[in-house]
């Protein structure tokens, strides 16, 4: 009985180990912004492949309306779509980890009023 009880506290362990650490590296908390600009175009070279990265410094709002500035990059063809509304994963430590379009209605209401009001 010792030995099962033992086993299943080991695993507790881990997996509570893991969590702390998955979300520690990868989790973040998500912030809402609207493309506003062309943002800045560079072209970089890596590995002999050239890659076109534009970089956008926005004003991003939680679901509270807290206000915070980000630096988010995006590594595509074409610049982001100019009024488009993202939902974006900031981690503390890495800064954006993720970001996605998302439309208006998806917007959390104190989030959407300080979007508006720039």
């Amino acid at each position: 009985m010792k030995k099962i009880i033992g086993f299943f506290v080991v695993l507790l362990l881990l997996a509570g180990g893991s969590w702390f650490g998955y979300t520690y590296y990868f989790g973040g908390e998500t912030y809402y912004t609207q493309i506003i600009n062309e943002g800045d175009r560079k072209i970089e070279q890596s590995s002999g492949e050239t890659f076109t990265k534009y970089t956008y410094q926005q004003e991003a709002y939680n679901k509270v309306g807290a206000e915070k500035q980000l630096s988010l990059d995006a590594f595509r063809t074409q610049p982001l779509r100019l009024k488009a509304y993202l939902k974006v994963t900031v981690n503390p430590r890495k800064g954006v980890l993720d970001w996605q379009e998302i439309s208006q209605s998806d917007i959390p209401k104190k989030a959407l009023e300080k979007l508006i009001q720039r």
